[in-house]
């Protein structure tokens, strides 16, 4: 499955997660909210009832003073009348919610109240009509018998059913709050829990894949080809590591390829190299012999044949060196644990050297240095030829510096002189095959070099500038890697 698939589908997983979590929420916020709502509207209720009430019983107070009332008191009469009436019908929920229990109280309490009204207004006409003793008698004795009573049980019924609505509600609305409470919970934990797979996922499907590529692409730029990356087929990131294979094998092939041509352009001009440095011997050999021949003095003909012998024995030495440059490199790799006292083994036969031409040799090797497969006398070789051209390079009194240490992946020795440096142009041919600076010589040291640290796994690299000294520093990884078993 491709990796945009699999993250569209983990979006997608967590979307449908979050709106249901979401939606959920909403539902359960909404029902704390409608229970909060009408828990208000019940203590308003309540509220309405008590202040019924007080007009009510307020009102009453006043019947025994019906014949003193004036105008105005009339007036407020009628505006108590009208205020009860108004917080009746408050009572009533506009959209049906009303309980028939609480239906019924809100009729009685207003039966009573109308009751009441009409009371006061027969009351009024009898002091109208001259009858006041037995108006207010009558207004009284109603009152006491059947308003009083009938709206003190309306009341008292509609505020208990009010206050046991209000202790619903609130009940309602703290099991609404726990279960928010809990929704929230569980969404959290949920979404640890899908963050933390998301996490993992991605580090599976990207950032392993990834770091692999990135190691793979450093042992490509270490000149380590040919590596499989542990990374399987079937996505982006598979495709693109089966192409850096592909890629890594065509520059290892490739890299083969120039290798070949190198050193089959190299043994041209060594065999044009080869032809002039063996036809002058051959001519005094040819010349030596034709002497001995003519003369019969022995005194003359042995110092003829020495020096035929070192001739031969001298092109005999041309030929070894030819054919050695011409050789591939054969590895006796060994594990090995005392490197550092190797070195300086290496660097003790070295001196000799440098004091007959007044060049101090120092050695900054640590002394733990780890354990690493590597072939010993290959090493020395490489060593010595570097160390041997440092000292050449440099002038009395220069210092040359043999150092030595290790990271967790890597061996480090360096060779650093204080001599005249290198251009670019001579670096750049340093290790071709053949090619020499020196007087005499025959080029192959470094190319050999080189090719002992590529049989390692490792690489070689030189720093240089023109009066600023050469350094030539190794680097050999501390573990094999398949190509170099």
């Amino acid at each position: 499955m491709l990796i945009r698939t699999r993250i569209l589908l983990l979006v997608l997983t967590l979307f449908t997660f979050a709106l249901g979590g979401g939606l959920a929420a909403l539902m359960v916020i909404d029902d704390l909210q409608l229970a909060v709502e009408e828990s208000q509207k019940s203590r308003q209720d309540l509220i309405s009832i008590g202040k019924i009430r007080d007009l009510l019983l307020i009102t009453t107070g006043e019947i025994d003073n019906l014949q003193s009332w004036k105008t105005t008191d009339r007036d407020r009469f009628r505006q108590q009348i009208d205020s009860c009436q108004h917080a009746i019908l408050s009572l009533v929920d506009p959209e049906g919610n009303t309980s028939k229990d609480e239906q019924d109280a809100i009729e009685d309490l207003d039966r009573s109240v109308k009751n009441f009204e009409r009371a006061v207004i027969h009351s009024l006409r009898y002091l109208e009509e001259g009858i006041q003793g037995r108006g207010q008698e009558r207004t009284r004795n109603w009152l006491k018998d059947r308003l009083v009573p009938d709206f003190t049980a309306a009341v008292v019924q509609l505020e208990q059913l009010q206050q046991t609505r209000i202790g619903e509600l609130e009940l309602r609305a703290r099991s609404a709050a726990e279960q928010v409470t809990y929704l929230l919970s569980i969404l959290g934990s949920m979404m640890l829990l899908l963050c933390g797979s998301c996490f993992l996922l991605l580090q599976r499907w990207i950032i392993s894949p990834l770091e692999s590529l990135s190691t793979a692409a450093q042992q490509i730029s270490n000149g380590q080809y040919g590596q499989k990356i542990p990374i399987p087929a079937g996505d982006e990131i598979g495709d693109l590591a089966r192409e850096v294979e592909a890629m890594s094998s065509e520059i290892d092939s490739y890299q083969q390829r120039m290798i070949e041509r190198e050193r089959l352009a190299a043994v041209g001009e060594m065999t044009a190299s080869v032809a002039h440095n063996l036809r002058n011997p051959l001519g005094s050999i040819r010349a030596l012999a034709q002497g001995s021949l003519r003369s019969g003095d022995q005194e003359q003909i042995s110092p003829s044949l020495r020096t035929i012998m070192e001739t031969v024995d001298r092109a005999d030495r041309w030929l070894k060196d030819l054919l050695q440059g011409l050789k591939p490199i054969q590895l006796d790799r060994k594990p090995l644990e005392d490197l550092s006292l190797h070195l300086d083994r290496i660097a003790a036969a070295v001196k000799g050297f440098s004091s007959k031409l007044e060049v101090e040799l120092k050695l900054e090797i640590s002394p733990s240095l780890p354990q690493l497969d590597l072939d010993l006398r290959r090493l020395e070789q490489v060593v010595l030829v570097l160390l041997n051209n440092a000292v050449e390079a440099s002038s009395p009194g220069d210092t040359v510096i043999l150092g030595a240490s290790a990271d967790q992946d890597e061996i480090h020795i360096e060779v650093r002189d204080e001599g005249s440096g290198m251009t670019e142009e001579i670096q750049s041919k340093l290790f071709t095959p053949y090619f020499t600076t020196k007087k005499g010589g025959l080029g192959l040291g470094l190319s050999l070099t080189q090719r002992i640290i590529h049989g390692h796994g490792g690489r070689i690299d030189v720093v240089s500038s023109p009066g600023q000294g050469t350094t030539m520093s190794i680097r050999i990884p501390l573990t094999r890697t398949a190509e170099d078993e």
